[in-house]
């Protein structure tokens, strides 16, 4: 496993202005991850369930603390599941991230 992509996992925090709206900010730690495909039978199975599975990245399990925001290349993913796949290796199963 190279580990040549480069990932932000991000952790949002969520304040609140003066008039009660919220504010999201997030801060970012960059990662070295595997940037990996889907599988056909996991992406059908996904869309079956109306969610719409992009990309997997495998990223080293002390790297990972729970983030569900991934950014890469400008792109924004959240994550859909993980799974810890052999000894070290946490893969996180992403989707686009809908901009409002």
């Amino acid at each position: 496993m190279l580990f040549s992509d480069i990932i932000t996992l991000r952790t949002a925090t969520v304040t609140y202005d003066s008039y009660g709206a919220p504010i999201e900010t997030f801060s970012g730690t960059d990662v070295f991850a595997n940037k990996k495909s889907i599988t056909r039978s996991e992406f059908y199975a996904a869309n079956a369930n109306g969610i719409d599975l992009k990309l997997e990245f495998e990223v080293h399990a002390e790297d990972y603390t729970g983030q569900m925001d991934i950014v890469h290349e400008t792109k924004q993913y959240i994550v859909v599941r993980t799974y810890q796949k052999g000894l070290g290796v946490v893969t996180l199963v992403c989707s686009d991230k809908k901009v409002n």
